[in-house]
């Protein structure tokens, strides 16, 4: 739209910018940040500064509702090191500060009170796993010990003590985790609870936990305060829970003092569903929330989870009668003022959210990253303003040579950008070539669109080199030129094959293939494999990589879905292999020893795609104090690395 044609939120998009009524409060639109750990605790479950500026950020940027990721009732509950602990009243305090600084930024805040139970660690409990029966999670693997009679009732009063003490810190109301297979998930599933006691046997015995969380809770804070319950209506395993199942559970829940419900799907054996990456469709768990909601009659509110990552989506949700709410996790870690983008009707300005899950990767691991938003979860003070402005130079327009051009003018440098193609944006073009990621495209146009609104001097179609910056204009010279392909490995007959190219550009080739084989297994490999073998011709498609596993370097869900994608599609997986000789007859293929060699019919098409290496030209070019070499350019890595160095080279300057 153009600024005169330009729609505020509340016409384009009517429901969404709707209030509602959740029990006593008024949100004043329809927006959820759902639970997501950013796990930014301290090593003891207190509240960081750091966590209470993630969740201060995205309040003020608009979202009706926040729920703060897993906190934990009992240490024994914790789900990683760094997961914040409401155990105790020490807690409360630190629970506060996030309470005060949300509403500060004039937001509402849940507080979602978990157990992990036996989806966790004994390093990560103090040496003790339990939870409805001795049945290991397929993931982590620990053993856990049953819970008896008596102590699941005291769990049960230890969320209720939670759900208190959230109240006292000043939250506006608690949510549950029964959802994702955390312990009370394990409770409700038959494919985790095989009691025989008053706790399991059917569906009102597995379901009398956390129904007696509810009713001790409800009991404590009294009438008014709001308790959501987060249920996963379809486990997506075998034996696992059902939407009927769920819906039965609902029912019990709303029955027992529940006001509002949050609808998600899976557990840890079907994590590649549970944050539903790229490779799946948006909105992905609406019709779950449509057939919770319609069961109840609208009793209570509810919440829609899955990829609703733009205002067109959570419109359609909530229009088509799916949701009372939308959760929009990771498009608020993404962009946390997309709820005020929207309300001013400008789209173009959300940092779009990729769906590539390097989020969630991240916090198994320690704290929240996010491929496109390089702040996310490293926050901290913001950085001080220069005393005087600079004039920089940026060469190279890829994402991290635009992001550093970003932050340096959102400091008040004088930037300007050259780069020697047609457009900004690099490989996060090349990125949203392969089917299914379209969204890296869309990231590409919000770069290109930010560079503009910066104010960034932009100079297209212009090849700098080294030995040329010398007699450039500039204080700063940021060199973000992006890496190089690898040499292909030592192949006979590969140098005279009619046609190897490289990844972007097998990407961009529209020729007809026969037989399409890559040499090289890792995440541009598989992509492109998954891109021939969905063209309309169809392709023979064989991949080849050393390694036992292909797709290594991509999210582990991201990377199990395409790899089932691959397999459905008859790509040839020619794991432990390399390829030999390439003649008109067909590939030679080596294996490990022992192992008989192979042969591949002729291809058509050779794709190298065995990794890059730094332009040596430019990191060898010599000790001007100005230049400073980022990105690919110094340390090949993903997208996500290349936009935190950039993102930290523009705050340096």
């Amino acid at each position: 739209l153009t600024p005169a044609a330009r729609m505020d939120g509340a016409t384009r998009w009517p429901h969404l910018f709707r209030p509602l009524a959740l029990g006593p409060l008024e949100l004043p639109n329809r927006i959820v940040m759902p639970g997501m750990d950013p796990s930014l605790a301290d090593a003891d479950g207190f509240v960081t500064d750091t966590m209470v500026r993630h969740y201060a950020d995205r309040a003020a940027g608009g979202a009706g509702l926040l729920i703060t990721g897993n906190i934990a009732c009992d240490p024994v509950g914790r789900v990683s090191p760094w997961m914040p602990l409401l155990s105790d009243d020490r807690f409360v305090p630190g629970i506060a500060r996030v309470a005060a600084a949300v509403h500060a930024a004039g937001s509402l805040l849940f507080v979602q009170v978990s157990h992990a139970g036996r989806q966790t660690l004994a390093e990560f409990t103090g040496g003790e796993v339990v939870s409805a029966s001795d049945l290991p999670c397929p993931v982590m693997r620990s053993r856990p010990r049953p819970l008896a009679d008596a102590e699941t009732e005291q769990v049960a009063d230890r969320f209720a003590a939670a759900a208190r003490r959230a109240q006292q810190a000043g939250a506006d109301g608690v949510e549950f985790h029964m959802a994702h297979g955390y312990l009370v998930c394990q409770f409700l599933s038959p494919y985790s609870n095989h009691r025989d006691d008053r706790w399991g046997r059917d569906a009102a015995g597995r379901g009398r936990f956390a129904v007696e969380i509810v009713r001790r809770a409800r009991a404590l804070v009294g009438p008014d305060f709001p308790l959501q319950c987060r249920l996963s209506a379809d486990e997506r395993v075998e034996g696992g829970i059902t939407p009927p199942l769920a819906i039965d559970y609902a029912r019990q829940l709303v029955g027992a003092g529940a006001t509002s419900l949050s609808i998600s799907a899976c557990n840890y054996e079907s994590y590649r569903y549970n944050m539903p990456s790229y490779y799946l469709p948006r909105a992905t768990y609406a019709p779950l929330a449509r057939a919770v909601r319609q069961a109840l009659g609208g009793a209570v509110p509810v919440i829609a989870v899955g990829r609703i990552a733009d205002g067109d989506c959570a419109e359609g949700v909530l229009a088509a009668g799916d949701a009372d709410l939308v959760a929009m996790g990771r498009a608020l870690i993404a962009d946390p003022d997309l709820p005020r983008h929207l309300a001013d009707g400008r789209p173009e300005a959300v940092r779009p959210c990729v769906a590539c899950n390097r989020c969630a990767e991240a916090i198994t691991r320690g704290p929240l990253r996010c491929l496109v938003n390089p702040e996310a979860g490293h926050l901290g003070d913001p950085a001080e303003r220069p005393a005087e402005p600079l004039d920089v130079l940026v060469v190279g327009g890829g994402p991290a040579g635009v992001t550093a051009a970003i932050e340096a003018a959102r400091r008040g440098h004088r930037v300007r950008l050259v780069e020697a193609g047609d457009q900004l944006g690099g490989k996060a073009w090349a990125s949203g070539e392969p089917p299914e990621k379209e969204a890296f495209a869309a990231y590409a146009r919000w770069l290109v669109g930010e560079a503009a609104r910066a104010g960034i001097a932009v100079e297209l179609n212009r090849a700098l080199r080294p030995a040329d910056l010398a007699a450039e204009p500039a204080d700063r010279i940021l060199v973000a030129v992006g890496a190089e392909p690898n040499p292909p490995p030592p192949i006979a007959g590969l140098d005279t094959h009619a046609v190897v190219l490289h990844p972007e550009e097998a990407l961009a080739d529209a020729t007809p293939r026969s037989h399409v084989l890559i040499i090289g297994g890792g995440p541009e490999g598989c992509e492109v494999a998954d891109a021939f073998a969905h063209r309309p011709e169809r392709p023979r498609v064989s991949l080849v990589e050393l390694r036992r596993k292909v797709g290594l370097g991509l999210a582990t869900s991201v990377r199990a879905l395409l790899e089932e994608r691959l397999v459905a599609a008859g790509v040839a997986l020619c794991t432990r292999r390399s390829v030999t000789a390439i003649t008109p007859s067909g590939i030679a293929l080596g294996g490990r020893p022992g192992r008989a060699d192979e042969t591949l019919p002729p291809a058509d098409l050779v794709v190298i795609a065995v990794g890059v290496h730094p332009r040596t030209a430019w990191t060898e070019a010599g000790s001007d104090p100005r230049v400073q070499v980022i990105g690919d350019a110094a340390r090949p890595a993903t997208i996500l690395e290349a936009v935190a160095h950039g993102w930290r080279a523009g705050r340096q300057v």
